[in-house]
């Protein structure tokens, strides 16, 4: 089971580093990881993961505001690992190899258990992260791994969306080297919505069975509701044209109430998709912090994404996600 978030997670860590206001060299608290996880896997991701929050912290030009934001994050992805962890040991997770995916599919018996997570991304970033590590921890998952991908076709409501191959880039940043074999961003949406993606992503398992799970915010649920009998008629005729035998869930992320959530998922019922209402509440900024605020402490800092941003950092030219908070 995943180690539930509560409300106190921040003011912990906001307690825990402590700002070097005396001059005295102390250093900027952090979470404490575990010694070692049981399972390789784990560990693999676990000590890369670890190096990148490491070199951030020996950072000169970063402050504690800074290091506190990403402590905030690095705990979040200890506790996500951690959980992670015990499934495998459990036998409910199997970790999937990723290496060539999907070109070469190495299938448990035929069987591929992928979680599919769309959307815009503008930047792909911490909380998506957290969110896709949070899931494959949960007692409520039912997949082996989760698929990341950037939502390239136009949208009227955003009309300043950054162009598709700079999101899907800043994606593969943070996760490519580092969260295999249980997070992979693949290159599907070009020029596409969720509907042509997933079209896209079935037709690449032919002869197999796929189990899908649709991950998505409960932002998201009620235009996903509104559409599901469409998409279901798109995909499971993709999935007979490919000689895929198709299975769809849905899992919703909480991102604030679940407002009339019960009649929301009576049009997921009426198509045989069974959705999972995660009662773990997300509680970490948003895409807009990044783009609005200039939160750029919101971006997992590895190496290629710190090279891109030290420049604002050295001179300044950002804002803490948490600077204006009361």
């Amino acid at each position: 089971m995943i180690v539930a978030f509560t409300s106190n997670l921040r003011n912990t860590l906001q307690c825990m580093a402590v700002c070097d206001e005396n001059g005295d060299g102390v250093p900027c608290a952090r979470p404490s990881w575990p010694s070692r996880f049981s399972q390789p896997s784990v560990e693999a991701v676990a000590r890369k993961l670890k190096r990148v929050f490491d070199q951030n912290a020996l950072a000169e030009y970063l402050s504690c505001t800074e290091i506190r934001d990403y402590s905030y994050y690095e705990e979040l992805l200890i506790q996500g690992l951690d959980g992670i962890n015990r499934r495998i040991t459990a036998g409910s997770l199997h970790p999937f190899d990723l290496t060539e995916y999907p070109k070469i599919i190495r299938s448990h018996d035929g069987v591929v258990r992928a979680c599919m997570y769309i959307g815009s991304f503008d930047p792909f970033q911490l909380t998506h992260l957290s969110v896709a590590v949070r899931y494959l921890a949960s007692s409520l998952c039912q997949s082996d791994f989760v698929i990341v991908v950037p939502e390239g076709s136009a949208d009227p409501s955003k009309p300043l969306k950054t162009d598709y191959g700079f999101r899907l880039s800043i994606a593969k940043m943070q996760v490519e080297g580092i969260f295999d074999p249980f997070i992979k961003v693949l290159d599907l949406g070009v020029q596409a919505d969720t509907i042509e993606i997933m079209r896209r992503f079935i037709a690449m398992h032919r002869g197999l069975t796929l189990e899908l799970t649709h991950l998505i915010g409960s932002d998201v649920l009620p235009i996903a509701a509104r559409y599901i009998a469409e998409d279901m008629r798109r995909w499971t005729k993709e999935a007979r044209d490919s000689g895929v035998r198709y299975i769809h869930r849905v899992h919703v992320v909480q991102r604030g109430e679940l407002a009339e959530a019960a009649e929301r998922t009576r049009a997921f019922e009426e198509e045989s998709v069974p959705v999972v209402l995660d009662p773990n509440i997300v509680a970490t900024p948003s895409s807009t912090d990044f783009r609005s605020r200039r939160a750029f402490t919101i971006v997992l800092p590895t190496n290629a994404i710190r090279d891109k941003m030290e420049i604002i950092f050295r001179y300044h030219m950002h804002k803490s996600w948490t600077s204006d908070q009361e």
